[in-house]
């Protein structure tokens, strides 16, 4: 991995570890400023919905004024933002804190996606790509249970103040670096330019099939070990752990997917992750079970997640920026659409319909990938 991409790598760590680390100290931040969780979780809502606004029509600002620039400006809206959330009085404060941080974050991950291809050894674009998604493994373990425990012993302003250190070292390696790529943009970007590139949305389409059937899964998990399983959170953290750790040794398969066809590696892809979410749901119940195919699912979602971005990716390298900005807004909508979607029937009949509907939306994305080619120049 060159030093570029391996940049780019931590930078997807860093930035995906904080919109991550708030969902598991809230309680803590609860306790210190007052209310209940629930209030606190309107601080993640707002900085979800900055962030699927500020993809949309910020991010375009990658194809104007290159991507390095607008990664630079994002990261110092970002450290901004968590100096607040570190100064926060009370939950109104963090809220505005992290509503601002959104628009650094809805900047930077496009960015990040727009150089990754470009940086990487020639014919290797793919690979590339799936190397910098690795970021989100490390976000994932150090969001998630990292935060935790340090909230734990040294307090919730700790967890930010850790982030805000690494936020600052990013900044400062991201100025020591050279990130500079050709700009192809001959005219400015916006999403109603994106959406007029053949192809996009059929690849938007795959983008949410993807998000949409993750969260709608991934949101109950935890729900699902303590009202099904009984365990507690260093459980559901477990589980967390073992997706995490599959969507990282996925990154050895990348340089073999390489080798297909996008459709084919699409559909393959989709077609085990319906696979997987299918049998969640008749093997949930075990949690030695449901462990091990935690693993497989963390696998078979970074490969499908490679073949989303990479395959945007590639539509208009003039507008990459504008793409994968609306990539980004369609993936935090996907958020708040699986947790409400899925809430119902997790009530109604557990863990398992939402598996059901998750390998259903799943295959639906298989069918699009396998549909013939002369279909999907008419869309």
């Amino acid at each position: 991995m060159n030093h570029p991409v391996a940049l780019l790598t931590g930078a997807i760590a860093v930035v995906g570890a904080n919109s991550m680390v708030l969902a598991p100290i809230t309680a803590a931040v609860a306790r210190d400023l007052g209310g209940d969780p629930a209030e606190i979780v309107q601080a993640a809502a707002a900085y979800g919905l900055t962030t699927a606004i500020s993809a949309m029509f910020l991010a375009p600002r990658s194809d104007t004024i290159g991507a390095d620039r607008a990664l630079n400006q994002a990261v110092i809206i970002l450290i901004i933002s968590l100096l607040a959330s570190i100064f926060a009085p009370n939950k109104w404060a963090l809220i505005g804190a992290q509503a601002f941080g959104g628009l650094g974050a809805g900047m930077a991950i496009p960015a990040i996606y727009v150089l990754a291809p470009q940086l990487g050894p020639k014919g290797e674009e793919k690979r590339t790509m799936g190397l910098v998604l690795s970021g989100w493994t490390l976000a994932l373990v150090a969001g998630v249970a990292g935060s935790g425990f340090l909230a734990e012993w040294a307090g919730w302003r700790a967890v930010y103040v850790v982030l805000g250190v690494l936020m600052t070292g990013l900044w400062i390696a991201l100025r020591r670096t050279d990130l500079k790529v050709p700009r192809v943009a001959t005219s400015a970007t916006s999403p109603l330019t994106a959406l007029r590139v053949p192809g996009i949305w059929r690849g938007l389409f795959s983008a949410l099939a993807l998000m949409l059937s993750f969260y709608g899964t991934y949101a109950f998990v935890g729900a699902h070990v303590a009202d099904a399983l009984g365990r507690g959170t260093d459980v559901a953290g477990f589980i967390t752990l073992c997706y995490g750790t599959g969507f990282g040794i996925s990154t050895l398969l990348d340089k073999y997917f390489d080798r297909l066809a996008p459709l084919t590696a699409g559909a393959v892809s989709f077609a085990a992750l319906a696979v997987i979410y299918a049998l969640m749901a008749q093997l949930g119940m075990n949690l030695t079970l449901l462990a091990v195919l935690a693993v497989v699912w963390g696998m078979a979602q970074h490969l499908a997640l490679n073949f989303v971005v990479s395959r945007l990716s590639a539509l208009d390298q003039s507008q990459r920026g504008a793409i994968l900005g609306l990539n980004s807004s369609v993936t935090y909508l996907a958020v708040f659409g699986g947790a409400l979607a899925f809430r119902h029937p997790y009530e109604l009949d557990g863990f398992a319909i939402c598996n059901t509907i998750s390998a259903v939306v799943a295959a639906v994305a298989f069918v699009e990938c396998v549909l013939p080619q002369r279909v999907a120049r008419r869309t």
